[in-house]
């Protein structure tokens, strides 16, 4: 398949026994396994649904293979093809569809890495600046990338869980090389030892484009709305 170069790809893992695909596409580098299938490197799922990615032309759907059983549980290598009315893109997708996958890449990796209590995971994309600020829900606000890193750190030492609400998610390019994401999500937090509580808030944050790809740069949390509907409800 032939793209643009630096156009985000993704792929939908297909179970090879029912034909189905998940609802949601997964991005990662395609390396080739010693039993001849096809895997993928550095994979994780993303908030990017298969259908949204079709319809933007970068859901990958031929130039590898899985394993499909036949007659009795024997296996065979099959080129997966995906459906007749999905074809490779001729001309790029257009930019703002392209900044709108790499953020939300970066969000979701952010969420992960969060709800993972992985350090490491979330300082990869967050903007390592003096001038980056997270703005809690209670007013407080930390400046500085490394003091962000403690604060989320000590965070974690209770209980720390984000759950997005996907349906009202979205994502605006302000200028190029800058863009805004905004969701309400639930937050679940508490102290060690202590009950938790669930919090409804809004998630918003701003994305730079560096050159090592885009960053979280500012992060603001925002109660919602007094009768707005809770994420999950």
């Amino acid at each position: 398949m032939s793209l643009p170069s630096g156009t985000q790809r993704y792929y939908c893992l297909l179970d090879p026994k029912t034909g189905k695909s998940e609802a949601n596409a997964v991005s990662g580098q395609l390396v080739s396994r010693r039993d001849g299938m096809t895997g993928l490197k550095g994979a994780a799922v993303t908030f990017y649904r298969c259908t949204d990615a079709e319809q933007k032309g970068m859901l990958v759907t031929t130039g590898y293979l899985v394993s499909s059983s036949v007659g009795g549980g024997s296996s065979r290598a099959a080129t997966v093809q995906g459906p007749p009315r999905v074809r490779a893109p001729t001309v790029p997708a257009p930019a703002a569809g392209l900044t709108q996958a790499e953020v939300l890449t970066v969000y979701t990796r952010f969420i992960a890495g969060q709800n993972a209590h992985d350090r490491a995971a979330v300082s990869d994309v967050l903007l390592n600046s003096n001038d980056f600020v997270w703005t809690q829900h209670n007013g407080n606000s930390v400046w500085g990338y490394q003091q962000a890193m403690d604060a989320f750190e000590k965070s974690w030492e209770g209980i720390w869980k984000l759950d997005p609400q996907l349906n009202e998610l979205r994502i605006a390019e302000v200028s190029p090389g800058v863009a805004v994401l905004i969701t309400p999500l639930l937050f679940t937090g508490g102290a060690p030892a202590k009950s938790p509580s669930a919090v409804p808030v809004r998630w918003g944050g701003v994305f730079v484009k560096t050159e090592s790809g885009w960053r979280i740069s500012s992060i603001f949390i925002t109660p919602l709305e007094s009768g707005h509907t809770r994420p999950g409800s």
